[in-house]
């Protein structure tokens, strides 16, 4: 999947060119970002990421393809695609991640399954020994 070979037609969610916008947005299917976002994006299914969009959010997707930049942590349930032209400043957590020549990822980033680590069992405290009286 490449932001150019995403047919128009398809796109339920558009952000076009020249927009700017503020705040929480949210999504069910595809959707297209080719201007400036500052905020949250929250959606179940594909975001785009034109080659001129600046996204200044946290973004927690299904899948999501970059060709502009991210400027927030990323959280993407199933892939993300880092396209040449593209860049993400900050941190990414998804089970699949592909990142074309040329494109930049900077920040920390976890692929696969993540697993919280068990937690020991806490120390045992001594009990006193009750001492008998005479």
């Amino acid at each position: 999947m490449s932001a150019e070979s995403d047919d128009a037609g398809e796109v339920e969610t558009l952000l076009g060119p020249g927009t700017q916008f503020e705040g929480l947005i949210t999504f069910r299917g595809r959707a297209r970002l080719e201007g400036q976002m500052s905020g949250e994006i929250a959606g179940h299914g594909l975001l785009v990421l034109g080659a001129g969009a600046i996204a200044r959010a946290r973004v927690e997707v299904d899948e999501l393809v970059v060709a502009g930049e991210i400027e927030g942590d990323v959280c993407a349930r199933q892939r993300v695609e880092l396209l040449a032209s593209g860049c993400i400043r900050g941190d990414v957590a998804t089970p699949r991640l592909v990142i074309e020549e040329g494109g930049r990822l900077l920040g920390r980033c976890t692929t696969g399954t993540v697993r919280l680590p068990e937690r020991p069992p806490p120390p045992s405290i001594p009990r006193a020994i009750p001492r008998r009286s005479p």
